[in-house]
């Protein structure tokens, strides 16, 4: 067992930590079990899992939630290069371009306002240039439309995104 207060191991059935003195909660087999681990870096994160539910979430240091979701997409090349984007559970569409309007807004000039459109429909994703006079690519190939697949990328602009899902 894990002392929240301190992060202590201390033995199961143990009513005290003997670390810091913080009094223990019994454990009761109708509670959400959480496993984590000491956060010493801001990088690591620790899961929660709800039980029976068998749904996860994902909290950063500090334990706050981060929405479910089905995926990343992640520049790969570009002026915003590393940057990470979740693609939410109950999404339907995603809007991407450079434009306030896009729901991701990325810094790259070339790009249109809203450059492509990423729609879900029945467990597939499928991907639409909007009109754009760059055009966009999947895997190195022109697109109009198509569906995407684990570990596609998508060039749009001076940009490529790596489209990954869980």
């Amino acid at each position: 067992m894990i002392c929240p207060f301190c992060g202590a191991t201390i033995p199961d059935g143990s009513e005290v930590c003997r670390d810091c003195g913080h009094k223990l909660e019994q454990p009761n087999v109708e509670k959400t079990e959480i496993v984590a681990e000491n956060l010493s870096s801001p990088d690591k994160t620790s899961v929660l899992f709800e039980e029976p539910l068998d749904k996860t979430q994902i909290f950063s240091e500090g334990l706050e939630p981060v929405g479910a979701f089905l995926g990343w997409l992640v520049v790969i090349e570009g002026p915003d290069q590393w940057k990470e984007f979740h693609i939410p559970v109950n999404m339907s569409q995603l809007l991407i371009g450079k434009g306030d309007a896009a729901d991701i807004r990325l810094n790259d000039d070339s790009l249109s306002r809203i450059h492509v459109s990423i729609r879900k429909k029945d467990d597939k994703f499928f991907l639409t240039d909007l009109d754009t006079d760059t055009g966009t690519k999947v895997n190195g190939q022109a697109v109009e439309r198509t569906e995407l697949e684990d570990g596609d990328t998508i060039g749009i602009g001076e940009t490529i995104i790596k489209f990954k899902l869980l």
